[in-house]
């Protein structure tokens, strides 16, 4: 049976993975708010009944528990909404010329929007990719689905993505964008 928690260490628990978990879930089911009522309830899912195999375990079962809340969320009630701002990841901002920034808040704009795009399944598994950046192996793991079905998945995500870019970008001359997607893959 598993260990039950102290308080102190859920505080911990709390304040270490709730703004991932946030973002993760915002991402989903694009609405913060929303986001931060489901990681409240996934924390209670902790609180209630921890997993069994003990904290080593916490990070990754929150995850999870948060994920499928999210599109549960959304598969109730589909509200429109956005995803998180890619802005204050300090890691996506570049010292280069301010023509440089500008296309790439641009581009990074585009990218948000073609993820709009995408049914939560595709957009979750992009984010565990890119945002979170877990492994394949991981992911298959938080997904409970083998690693070759987590590879197909992301690859048709990835497609639906560049797919939704490349439909929805037109330089001002009405001739497509290319869009290279590795580029962007924090986005």
């Amino acid at each position: 049976m598993a260990q039950r928690l102290t308080e102190p260490k859920l505080r911990e628990w709390i304040r270490r993975l709730t703004p991932r978990l946030i973002n993760v879930s915002a991402a989903i089911c694009r609405d913060r708010d929303r986001a931060q009522e489901i990681v409240q309830e996934a924390f209670i899912k902790l609180w209630q009944r921890p997993p069994e195999a003990g904290e080593a375990a916490y990070a990754s079962w929150l995850r999870r528990v948060t994920t499928n809340l999210s599109i549960n969320a959304v598969k109730r009630t589909p509200r429109p909404g956005t995803l998180p701002a890619c802005e204050q990841d300090p890691s996506l901002h570049t010292a280069q010329r301010p023509e440089a920034d500008c296309e790439h808040a641009e581009m990074l704009q585009r990218v948000r929007a073609a993820m709009e795009q995408l049914d939560e399944p595709k957009r979750a598994i992009l984010v565990l990719r890119a945002y979170e950046q877990l492994s394949y192996e991981e992911i298959a793991e938080h997904l409970g689905v083998p690693l070759g079905t987590v590879m197909s998945r992301l690859n048709r995500a990835r497609r639906a993505l560049l797919e939704a870019l490349q439909r929805d970008a037109c330089q001002a001359d009405g001739e497509p964008m290319v869009f290279q997607l590795h580029r962007y893959r924090l986005a």
